[in-house]
């Protein structure tokens, strides 16, 4: 067999997800690494993704235009990597331009979705992010051969998602990763002390998108989000990576997160790093995929700002989390 394929990833977490793709795919295959923003918790991700046939595109955005930056990522890669024929395309960020290049040019191979976080599970989000568009991206498209991301959409042949199968609505097979975050006991350190408790708060960072561009929702909902993250009552801070502001946490902490940097990893994996030190976690966040993610495993409390963040509450009520209404 020379079957081919190809992982496309945009974030830490889908580097981890691949990296449990990888258990049960062998063969001969390649992962594409383009971050989606400059964190440096990419290359960090990058770096754990346990295989030797990976590319890392470097974050170099063009201020007037994604689509000459996505030309720009296209043509750093390889020739090889390029124009391989592959059998099979593994994809989160569906939408994506340079993937769009991939999947055109491999008209026949099988495409697989990964998620991309709770995104995956509201049927109305993903479908309005897959039906979005604009003349840029259309020129690009044409000019450089992309397909457009209903056509991917149409064509996906097996979703591999993080949570219960039953939350997935594509029609596709569907195939339930576990095991990600959860905790094993016999890891967790000093088992005869008593477990010592901590609120963690998880913050956001709202801001316009394609498919929301209410000025006025998004500027109460910041207001809100900086009283609650600088109150008093949690002993963990962990900041969005799209935020400005700082982690914070208690001092006994230091050296649990000198091992563990905040600035490297993501929440998912410092929570369970929290947690094999010994302590008892709650993780509060403001209805997050990063909350969706935990409360399968942890203790998690969504916090609603307003009515249309209550678009989240049946699904994270689904996979086990409370919710606190603010509004």
């Amino acid at each position: 067999m020379n079957d081919k394929t190809l992982f496309f990833c945009r974030t830490p977490l889908q580097a981890i997800i691949i990296n449990k793709l990888l258990e049960n795919i062998s063969g001969n295959h390649h992962i594409i690494y383009r971050p989606n923003n400059n964190s440096q918790k990419h290359q960090h991700y990058f770096n754990k993704i346990k295989s030797d046939h990976k590319t890392f595109l470097v974050f170099e955005p063009l201020k007037f235009s994604h689509a000459l930056s996505s030309i720009y990522d296209w043509f750093s890669l390889s020739r090889d990597v390029r124009m391989s024929k592959y059998n099979q395309l593994f994809i989160a960020s569906i939408g994506d331009m340079v993937f769009s290049f991939f999947a055109e040019r491999n008209s026949t191979a099988r495409i697989n979705l990964f998620d991309d976080g709770m995104f995956n599970l509201s049927k109305v989000e993903f479908n309005q992010w897959v039906e979005s568009d604009s003349v840029n991206k259309k020129i690009t498209r044409t000019l450089f051969l992309g397909e457009k991301p209903l056509v991917t959409h149409n064509r996906i042949n097996h979703h591999y998602t993080i949570y219960p199968s039953e939350l997935c609505w594509l029609n596709c097979h569907t195939t339930e990763l576990k095991g990600l975050f959860k905790i094993n006991n016999t890891l967790i350190a000093s088992p005869k002390v008593k477990k010592k408790k901590l609120r963690i708060i998880l913050g956001s960072a709202y801001f316009p998108t394609e498919i929301d561009r209410n000025m006025n929702r998004i500027e109460k909902r910041n207001i809100q989000h900086e009283a609650i993250i600088n109150s008093d009552k949690f002993d963990v801070y962990i900041p969005h990576p799209s935020h400005p502001s700082k982690p914070k946490y208690i001092d006994e902490l230091n050296q649990l997160f000198e091992e563990h940097p905040i600035n490297l990893m993501i929440a998912e994996d410092l929570i369970s790093a929290i947690c094999r030190s010994g302590y008892e976690v709650i993780v509060y966040g403001f209805g997050s995929s990063t909350i969706a993610n935990l409360s399968k495993d942890f203790k998690t409390i969504g916090i609603m700002l307003d009515e249309q963040m209550m678009s989240q509450y049946s699904i994270l009520r689904k996979l086990g989390a409370k919710i606190i209404k603010l509004f």
